[in-house]
């Protein structure tokens, strides 16, 4: 995984947190991200579509769609695509529903840095993998 790009869907509607995103990647030694923007979820569901993507980087408050829906209408597009959430509800049960929905991660806008963002994307895609051995 860390002798080619990562390809990221970052499905976000806020462009100063895409971009905020964006240079978070870009700072991390020692991986490549390639980051894809959607700023509504069905734009990002089409995207999915296409195939290609490694995993999904989600906001659950979108201008289509909020909430745990969200995350469950993207997984059940692609659900061999590992998803992370990163979202601004900061809402510890909302989290394990997620997990428990099948979420790799939840993240926290604002508490998360460099580092945990891009080890948490590898993680993500790395359970995945293990998980599809395992069926």
């Amino acid at each position: 995984m860390h002798d080619r790009s990562i390809r990221v869907l970052l499905i976000e509607d806020n462009l100063g947190d895409a971009r905020l995103i964006q240079e978070a990647l870009a700072e991390v030694r020692g991986a490549q991200f390639h980051l894809e923007c959607a700023d509504h979820l069905l734009t990002g569901l089409e995207r999915l579509s296409e195939g290609g993507i490694d995993v999904i980087l989600l906001d659950l408050s979108l201008p289509d769609s909020h909430g745990l829906n969200t995350f469950v209408r993207a997984h059940n597009r692609a659900p061999e695509v590992p998803i992370v959430v990163l979202t601004g509800i900061d809402d510890e049960s909302l989290a394990m529903q997620a997990v428990h929905e099948g979420a790799q991660d939840y993240l926290v806008k604002g508490q998360v840095h460099s580092n945990l963002l891009a080890r948490s994307l590898r993680y993500a895609i790395e359970r995945q993998r293990i998980m599809a051995e395992l069926r």
